[in-house]
């Protein structure tokens, strides 16, 4: 079982309501288009500069949908991703320089260039060599990781401006005493629940 299954399935039971796990939004999309991005449009590009995206293997690749981890609908109408290790690379790390200001999150940005910093090694080095393949649009060792730093920017900052709240994200990091079985039932409910209320309130306001 992958992990954020059972790591979704605990937030369902804090919330009280159960997530879409398969939803689709038209404007969450795997190109960075300016009618999506609007005023976040320069800023994304610069980081797709930064990060060396090529454009021709970009504008050739199919189009399709980015799907997020869960959705939970009204009355909390926001994204959430669970982020294993493999997200905390170097990439990660230089995609939030290009945060613009004002952009909200419901997760502490800070905190996610920490845990770059400390498992950018053991994140490239995780899994597979496909998660350290070259893609169309990032043609390079690791461009896989660049382009799920990239797409992860996507998640955060386009909600907001499609009527969405802000993404609320977890760390691998910050649940590990529920992955390795520390906290089990009711023990890792509570821990959940003291996880995600400063970013439910966050939501709420």
């Amino acid at each position: 079982m992958r992990l954020e299954i059972g790591i979704i399935k605990l937030v369902e039971e804090v919330i009280g309501i159960p997530a879409e796990r398969r939803a689709q939004f038209d404007w969450l999309r795997n190109k960075p288009r300016r009618e999506d991005f609007g005023e976040h449009y320069n800023a994304v590009i610069a980081l797709y500069t930064a990060l060396e995206g090529n454009w021709e293997g970009t504008t050739a690749k199919t189009d399709g949908y980015l799907t997020p981890d869960a959705y939970f609908p009204e009355p909390y109408h926001f994204i959430f991703e669970f982020d294993e290790l493999q997200h905390f690379t170097q990439f990660r790390e230089r995609t939030f320089q290009f945060y613009p200001a004002g952009i909200e999150t419901a997760y502490a940005p800070q905190k996610y260039r920490q845990f770059c910093q400390h498992h950018h090694s053991a994140a490239l080095a995780k899994g597979p060599a496909r998660f350290r393949r070259r893609t169309a649009d990032f043609p390079y060792i690791n461009g896989r990781a660049a382009q799920r730093a990239f797409f992860d920017t996507f998640r955060d900052w386009l909600p907001p401006l499609h009527g969405l709240n802000p993404t609320l994200r977890l760390a691998e990091f910050e649940v590990t005493p529920i992955l390795n079985g520390e906290l089990t039932n009711t023990e890792a409910k509570s821990y959940m629940e003291q996880l995600l209320h400063e970013r439910l309130t966050k939501l709420s306001r």
